[in-house]
């Protein structure tokens, strides 16, 4: 006679073990996962006020800036650490992406600036795409706006 073997009942919930995360693990984790994201791409509106007041004063002992090309560049910076700040918002990651074409044409003043645009606006959208594969934000064009 074989001895009965020990069967799960097919009826009873699966109680969570510690290797399957239940959905509220899922949750927080996608929580903390936007958080952190939001914090670099603030970091990045950081770092890009830093180099809009750093790269036309190293490009002024050359050629001259002027009080016009100055006034832009000191207002796009104080507008990039005020937005920094205003990523966590939900809006926060749209204003933040609407910058990025703002730095971009500060390039029109400043060719210097064209290139070191195009690699902080390559660093946002690399940041956008991982939120998108990890927190599951929006794709497309839609990640731009968070």
């Amino acid at each position: 006679m074989s001895e009965p073997t020990a069967e799960p009942d097919r009826d009873s919930p699966v109680e969570p073990s510690p290797e399957m995360p239940t959905a509220e693990m899922y949750a927080e984790r996608a929580r903390r996962a936007d958080k952190a994201t939001r914090g670099v791409l603030a970091a990045v509106l950081g770092l890009e006020a830093l180099v809009t007041l750093l790269i036309p004063r190293t490009i002024a002992f050359t050629t001259g800036l002027g009080p016009v090309r100055t006034s832009i560049c000191i207002g796009l910076a104080v507008i990039l650490v005020l937005a920094a700040g205003l990523v966590r918002r939900p809006w926060g990651i749209a204003v933040g992406s609407g910058l990025q074409v703002a730095f971009l044409a500060t390039g029109i003043l400043i060719v210097t600036m064209f290139l070191v645009a195009a690699l902080f606006i390559a660093v946002w959208l690399r940041v956008l795409m991982f939120r998108h594969e990890v927190v599951g934000s929006p794709g497309g064009l839609r990640m731009l706006a968070g």
